[in-house]
């Protein structure tokens, strides 16, 4: 059975169409398959989890919109075969950068330039949606500067009015994983957004998130009911925990933080430790702690 017949069973009004055809972007999403025809999808269909994974075994179609490079097709093909065409350039390692912004009535074009403009050297981008992708950071010599992100977020939303989210994922010299690493900070990106974490987040940052998310419902109750039950309905108490250990259990950076005396923040930590029986200032007890707190999204 080809992948046509078998995403039709998935994705019941999906079509084959022409380059010409291929222009309603606020309807349809465009892939190549694998024998290079062009699949319209509708929108309406998928999720935004199942486009970003529709996007690494299939070619994003773009059509005349935005031109892609010979070194942005040959990461394109990379990501789902794992092997890079002969004669491009090997890079010493790599890592993606995937970027998400709210406002998709920017040109690409635009948007590709800023994100190119970061970088001391062009990098390959590839779309994935109207306003989503990713850039791969490839690294070709030990002193090649990498980015920092301090900052960037700021000068880009304010350059065009729309909120935008980046997500990182770990250096790798092993071009054969791309595919992998991608599909692994896609799924660490959409957690970012469900859990609203802003700026720029780090694959370290979500790492806590994966065993958060993957516990049933069921088991959360009962969680927060054996472990916040006397504090459930203090945010302002479970907010000043969750900043407490975010700065390393350092009460007089916390204070900073929240803009509170050091007595006073002592003083919500004690008040927790007495109600919940949990010492937050240990190892385990701050870990336990911490995790439960993340399900809260507060």
């Amino acid at each position: 059975m080809s992948v046509i017949h078998q995403l039709q069973h998935i994705y019941p009004s999906l079509r084959v169409i022409t380059e010409a055809e291929a222009g309603d972007t606020d309807q349809w999403d465009y892939f190549l398959s694998p024998e290079e025809e062009i699949i319209a999808i509708p929108k309406s269909e998928r999720n935004k989890q199942e486009l970003e994974l529709l996007s690494i075994f299939l070619s994003p179609f773009e059509g005349h919109s935005v031109t892609c490079t010979e070194r942005e097709a040959a990461w394109n093909d990379l990501v789902r075969t794992g092997e890079l065409k002969p004669g491009v350039s090997r890079p010493l390692s790599y890592r993606f950068i995937l970027f998400t912004f709210d406002d998709s009535s920017t040109e690409k074009s635009t948007i590709k330039e800023a994100l190119q403009s970061l970088f001391p050297e062009r990098m390959p981008l590839l779309w994935q949606s109207d306003r989503s992708g990713y850039i791969v950071e490839e690294i070709f010599s030990d002193d090649q500067e990498v980015l920092t992100f301090e900052g960037i977020p700021d000068v880009l939303m304010s350059d065009f009015y729309t909120n935008i989210q980046f997500f990182t994922s770990h250096f790798s010299s092993h071009l054969q994983e791309a595919g992998a690493i991608l599909e692994w900070a896609l799924k660490g990106a959409d957690l970012a957004d469900r859990y609203h974490l802003p700026g720029v987040v780090s694959y370290k940052d979500i790492i806590p998130y994966f065993y958060v998310d993957d516990l049933p419902d069921t088991d959360w109750h009962q969680i927060e009911q054996s472990i916040f039950q006397e504090v459930l309905e203090d945010k302002d108490l479970l907010q000043t925990i969750k900043v407490f250990l975010e700065s390393g259990s350092n009460t007089s950076l916390a204070a900073k933080r929240l803009y509170m005396h050091r007595n006073s923040l002592q003083y919500r930590v004690d008040k927790f430790i007495e109600k919940t029986d949990l010492d937050i200032k240990n190892f385990k007890g701050a870990v336990i702690t911490y995790l439960a707190l993340l399900h809260l999204q507060l």
